[in-house]
This record gives structure tokens, C-alpha cells and sequence, in this order.
């Protein structure tokens, strides 16, 4: 009895045994087959974030390998339709250079040639400009050039003379915008006189035929190169600027007025005062001596403003 025993109770600390590995190896095979499963979801995670990431990629590297004209398109909408200056396209593309896939972006000088070559292109296009046929004067080309002077380059000064068609507020009720206006010819000279002036208008009448209209501003140049056009038998209409023409009469009229002159005083003053500080936003517009009375109005308004916002009297003593 005392054998067998001994083997009941052998067997029972084996039958112990083998259930506590059992369980042991359940637990391990459990612990096992999660750590696969986790193992195979982090690997699909990663392969799709890889093939995510390279969807990304893949538009910059096709990006890269565009031609150089779509580069050149997007600058010259930059400085033609958006108005800004060289510089600014310059800085816009720096900052889109990732998003478009460039390894480096244009200098202003290289926007600069771009314009150069656009209107250059532009220019020679222009002799086969024609307006719409004027019934009462047939051997016109239907245009208005606008001439202007007011452009300077370095020491020089550039004649711009620009056509748009005279017939334009019949055909569209918008205002007249850049793209309705062509440049058709550019001229840089030290001084600009009435004979010079219209040497270059008879070369661009030799291309293009004379114009229905000449419309510039007031100066003594033009009008003498328009007349001189008339006694060689070129002559069209001359229309002068309306804002130009009421500047010159608001000249006339208050250039020498003290009252006038108290006024431009105060509006110094006051921008002297404000410029630089908190109240800026109330400092009066800035307005070139040169052409003060064609943006005179600005002062007007802002002064008018001003006095509506706070009148005489009635800020405190010592407050800014």
C-alpha cells in the first residue's frame, strides 16, 4: 500500500506539472499570435503611409521636369494680372518654390527680361492691329493712342504710345482695362520736344495708318507734335485727359491761394505727427508734389473724414 501510494501521488505532482506548462505554452502561443498580428498591421500601416507619401512626392518630381514656359506664364500673370512689381514675383515664387517644384526661384532681373520679351513680342504683333472701321473717316484704323511722357529711365524719359479701340464702350460696358489696350510703340530720349515726338508718331503712321484719336494730357510737347502731324497732312483729333485738364484748372485756380497753401501746411504737419505711431492709420495720403492736384482729392477726403471723426475742440487737453 505504502507503493502505490507513492506512485498516486507521483502522478498527481506530474499530472501538476504538465497543467501549469500546458497553460505556460497556451499563454506564450496566445502573447505570440498577438504580437504577429500587430506586427502584420504596423507593416500594412507602413506600406500604405509609404505609397501616401509617395503620391505627394510625385507631383513635385513631375513638377520639376515642366517646361521652362510654365514657369514663365505664371510670373508674367504675377506681374501682368495680380500688379505686382518684380521683386514681389520674385518673392511669391521663392515662397511657392516647394509647392511648384522648383529648385530656384527666378530673380527679379530674369522677370524683368521675361517682360522685356513679352512686350517686344507684343510691339511687333501690333502692326496688324486694326480698330473697328470708323463710317465717317474710311482711311483710319479705328484706334485712339494714348501718348504719355511721364515714365522716366535713368537719365532718360520713355514716350509709351498705347492704342485701344475707339469704338470700345459700344462693344463692351466695361472700363477700359489692360487687356483691351495695346502698346505699339516705346522710345527713350534725354528731352522729349515737339518735333522729336512727332518724327517717332510719323514712323508708327508709316506702319499702322493714322489713329481715329490722339488722346494725352495738357503739355505744350504733344500738342505742338500733333499740330505738326496736321501741316503734313496726318492730322486726327486731339483729346485732352480730362484729369489732366481739371488739374490744370485747379492749378491755375489755387496753386498760389494762402488758403490752400495754410491747408498743405496742417496735412504736414499732421503726417509728421502720426506717421510712426498708434494713430498712423490717420496720417493724410501721400501725394507727389508733381502731380498734387491730380490726386488732390485724397487730401480732400481724408480731411473731410477726419473732421467728421473728431472736430475741433473736441479732444482733451494733453491727450494724443
Amino acid at each position: 500500500m505504502r507503493q502505490l501510494s507513492k506512485v498516486k501521488h507521483s502522478r498527481n505532482q506530474w499530472k501538476h506539472k504538465a497543467t501549469q506548462r500546458g497553460d505556460r505554452d497556451r499563454d506564450q502561443r496566445k502573447q505570440i499570435a498577438r504580437i504577429t498580428a500587430e506586427r502584420d498591421r504596423a507593416i500594412a500601416a507602413l506600406k500604405e503611409a509609404q505609397a501616401h507619401l509617395r503620391q505627394f512626392e510625385t507631383p513635385n518630381q513631375a513638377l520639376v521636369a515642366r517646361p521652362q514656359g510654365e514657369l514663365v506664364f505664371l510670373a508674367l500673370q504675377l506681374f501682368l494680372v495680380a500688379r505686382i512689381g518684380f521683386r514681389a514675383v520674385s518673392r511669391v515664387l521663392s515662397l511657392l518654390a516647394w509647392a511648384l517644384g522648383l529648385k530656384k526661384a527666378p530673380c527679379p532681373q530674369t522677370i524683368i527680361h521675361w517682360v522685356m520679351r513679352l512686350v517686344m513680342v507684343r510691339i511687333d504683333s501690333a502692326r496688324l492691329l486694326r480698330g473697328v472701321p470708323l463710317r465717317l473717316a474710311p482711311f483710319r484704323n479705328g484706334l485712339i493712342w494714348m501718348i504719355d511722357i511721364s515714365i522716366g529711365l535713368g537719365t532718360g524719359k520713355i514716350v509709351a504710345v498705347l492704342a485701344c479701340d475707339a469704338h470700345h464702350h459700344q462693344l463692351t460696358p466695361d472700363a477700359l482695362s489692360l487687356e483691351r489696350v495695346h502698346c505699339i510703340g516705346v522710345s527713350v530720349a534725354d528731352a522729349w520736344t515737339g518735333e522729336i515726338i512727332a518724327e517717332l508718331l510719323g514712323r508708327l503712321l508709316a506702319v499702322m495708318g493714322r489713329p481715329a484719336a490722339y488722346l494725352k494730357d495738357g503739355g505744350g510737347d504733344l500738342h505742338k507734335a500733333v499740330a505738326l502731324l496736321a501741316e503734313q497732312g496726318l492730322a486726327s483729333p486731339c483729346i485732352d485727359d480730362i484729369s489732366h485738364a481739371v488739374a490744370g484748372m485747379l492749378k491755375r485756380s489755387y496753386h498760389a491761394h494762402p488758403t490752400f497753401e495754410t491747408f498743405l501746411s496742417a496735412c504736414g504737419r499732421v503726417s509728421g505727427k502720426r506717421t510712426h505711431t498708434i494713430l498712423a492709420c490717420l496720417a493724410p495720403p501721400k501725394v507727389r508734389t508733381k502731380a498734387r492736384f491730380m490726386h488732390v482729392h485724397r487730401l480732400f477726403t481724408w480731411a473731410d473724414r477726419v473732421l467728421q471723426l473728431s472736430p475741433c475742440g473736441a479732444a482733451k487737453a494733453g491727450s494724443t
